[in-house]
């Protein structure tokens, strides 16, 4: 059985948030600074980074411009974290860890998710002679 992966079908809008909170700690920025220089309220922003709302396309625009970046920048790296995730999801499976292990595991930092990822694909290739 596989577990949900966030919002995994959602828009890309409403799963978003984790990667304008991982680049928000990339940046060295607190919430308070970057609702600030985005015009949103922190409490908008927070919301937004826990998934709990759907920002606009132009609090999107905002936000990614005010991270130095744009939105397709942010689009892609919220598709590679959600592909590291589903490749992290079916090794669990595949190891039969139970369901709260796996969640548990989905909830790390993208950076944790990504190189946990790595290390396990090192693990299941075939050692060269």
């Amino acid at each position: 059985m596989s577990i949900s992966i966030g919002s995994a079908g959602g828009p890309v809008r409403q799963r978003i948030g984790p990667t304008i909170k991982n680049r928000r700690h990339q940046h060295d920025l607190s919430l308070n600074a970057l609702a600030n220089v985005a015009g949103i309220s922190p409490s908008h922003l927070s919301r937004i980074e826990r998934g709990l709302t759907v920002p606009s396309y132009d609090v999107l625009d905002r936000i990614a411009d005010a991270l130095g970046s744009d939105l397709s920048a942010l689009r892609n790296e919220e598709e590679h974290a959600l592909k590291v995730d589903g490749d992290l999801d079916e090794i669990f499976g595949q190891i039969g860890l139970d369901d709260d292990s796996r969640s548990e595991l989905l909830s790390l930092s993208h950076e944790t998710r990504e190189s946990l990822a790595r290390a396990l694909e090192r693990l299941s290739a075939p050692h060269l002679a």
